[in-house]
Parts: structure tokens; sequence; C-alpha cells
């Protein structure tokens, strides 16, 4: 059994290879989606556009998906922040300001968000968030600046198993 976390600013490539893994037999929680559908928040942020995770709730529900299934990949922003025994590695991906401006941009980002989240690249935020909570020897860290999202699942999975990680079905 493996537990993957996949963290990053958003634009940075999380989702697409969470699903790359879900091809490939993992059980995959997009965070954002399995928080709003179990209803494990407190309240909504108005200014921020985000729920506030009702983080014991949350690791309850987790748990209780840890338990059914062999693989698991949970991705997305706060990834870095589930507690430390749930995971066994945490990948972060990093993509350069201006690639990731041009990707929010594309998504229709408002102007406020996408200067907020090229700051928190800028200052490493969830690196920084990541190597906290889980310590530097359970953190991997990619940039996407200028990988395919092949290419990069191909360069993860050949370090999970360089670092003794199995993981199965996959090329």
């Amino acid at each position: 059994m493996v537990v993957i976390a996949i963290c990053g600013t958003p634009g940075t490539g999380k989702s697409e290879l969470a699903k790359l893994f879900g091809k490939n037999g993992f059980c995959v929680i997009h965070l954002s989606r399995f928080v709003i559908e179990n209803m494990l928040y407190q309240g909504y942020d108005k200014r921020r556009g985000a729920y506030i995770i009702d983080e014991e709730r949350l690791v309850g529900k987790l748990k209780d998906i840890l338990s059914k299934y062999k693989d698991v990949v949970i991705e997305g922003v706060g990834a870095e922040a589930i507690p430390s025994k749930l995971v066994d590695i945490c990948i972060v991906l990093t993509c350069e300001p201006f690639m990731l401006e041009r990707r929010l941009t594309e998504r229709g980002f408002p102007y406020e968000k996408i200067q907020e989240n090229l700051e928190a690249e800028r200052f490493g935020i969830i690196l920084g968030e990541a190597i906290s909570n889980y310590g530097r020897s359970k953190v991997m860290v990619f940039d996407t600046t200028y990988t395919s999202i092949e290419e990069l699942y191909r360069v993860v999975v050949d370090e999970l198993r360089r670092r003794g990680i199995k993981i199965r079905n996959t090329p």
C-alpha cells in the first residue's frame, strides 16, 4: 500500500498527474471536490473564494478511504497539510511564474487570484509547508514548466521506485 499526496499552486499539473496515477490502478482523491461532496468544511471564505476545511472531519473521512484501498493519491491545494502519518510520500509540483501566469490566465482566473498564486509560487509557500509537515525525506519536488504530463509521470514513477516505493500497474 502506498499513499501519495500531490500538491502545488493551481496550474502546476496536480490534477493531470493524479489522473495518470488513476489510470494505473490508484484511487484518486481530488481534495477540493472531496471536501465539498462530503461537506467537510466549516464555512466559506468569500474574500479568498475558498471553503474552510474541517480538518478533524477530513482526516476521519480520509482514514475511512485509506482503509479500503491499496494505493491512493490525494491531490490538491491543501494536500501538503494532510497529517504525515497518513502519507508515504508528498510530491510538490512547481512551475516558473511566467508559465504559471499564462496557465492561470488561460483558465480564466481573476487577476487578484493569479497574483496571489504567483506570490505563493515565488516564495515557495507550498513547498515550505510540505517540508515542515512531512520532513525533507518524504518530499519530492518536480518543476513542470517545460515537462509534458506523460514525461513527468515517468520521472515521478522512476523516482518513487528508486526510493523503494512499490508502484504497480505502471509503465
